[in-house]
């Protein structure tokens, strides 16, 4: 089974640590949630496995494995797109607002060695497998052109350019309306049913994680402080922050938990 994870990271910022010792693993056809309040760390967790930390934060400690091999730097960094797509939130500020969405696939296709005359009918093609469809006129649009959850689709498009094994998703429905939103939660569990591919699905809505997710993973100041199935997680949360989480997502819906009741 074709595997990613990292194991024993830590991250810092100058003398403070920022994420410390964590260990994930990703299989093929599995989504794993990773949910926590925000600052936590989530984020940052995902940009060390492709090697894309900011400016000022490092690594101090941790490897990325794939298929059990250790990764240096380089095969880190081969990862990107070809291993694993990456999915940002806020998808209006990952575009080039003055390249064509066309213009898009074409540095990401032909940087995969994709020829040039192929290149329009792949993306037509990826642009058909999330949700477009006439996907023809998208290419020569300009991505202001385009409402928040059509560019969330296109990202997923573009991520899964190099057929992927994985995608990184980091909040992937964030400052969509819901219908955009229900659009990208059934996009991604079509990937997963039809493509067999792996998530890691960052989120802060614990009603994403109950439709996606198999296993979840909570974060608290940068450590898993609680890993387990989700329906465990749902049924009998560990871990206070697991709880806290927990019990306010279910006081949207004017419910509780178990242990609170009475």
């Amino acid at each position: 089974m074709t595997t990613l994870a990292i194991e024993g990271l830590c991250l810092a910022a100058g003398a403070r640590p920022l994420v410390r010792d964590v260990s994930l693993g990703l299989k093929r056809g599995r989504v794993l949630g990773l949910v926590g309040a925000s600052g936590g760390g989530k984020s940052l967790t995902v940009l060390a496995m492709l090697g894309l930390l900011p400016a000022g934060v490092r690594q101090t400690a941790g490897q990325v494995r794939r298929d059990g091999r250790v990764l240096d730097d380089a095969g880190r960094a081969a990862l990107r797109g070809r291993v694993a797509g990456l999915v940002q939130q806020s998808p209006r500020a990952c575009f080039n607002p003055i390249l064509t969405i066309g213009q898009h696939f074409t540095e990401t296709l032909a940087a995969a060695g994709l020829p040039r005359r192929a290149i329009a009918a792949h993306a037509g093609g990826l642009l058909e497998e999330v949700g477009f469809g006439a996907p023809a006129p998208l290419l020569g649009a300009y991505p202001f052109q385009l409402s928040g959850g059509m560019l969330q689709r296109v990202m997923v498009a573009l991520a899964l350019a190099r057929d992927p094994d994985f995608l990184l998703a980091d909040e992937p429905t964030t400052d969509l309306d819901l219908v955009a939103q229900a659009q990208i939660l059934a996009l991604l569990e079509r990937l997963v049913a039809g493509r067999g591919i792996g998530i890691l699905l960052v989120t802060h809505d614990l009603s994403v994680v109950a439709r996606l997710a198999d296993e979840v993973a909570v974060m608290q100041d940068g450590r898993v402080v609680e890993q387990q199935g989700a329906r465990g997680l749902f049924a009998a949360p560990r871990h206070p922050a697991s709880r806290d989480l927990l019990r306010t997502h279910l006081a949207l819906y004017g419910e509780t938990l178990p242990e609170d009741a009475g």
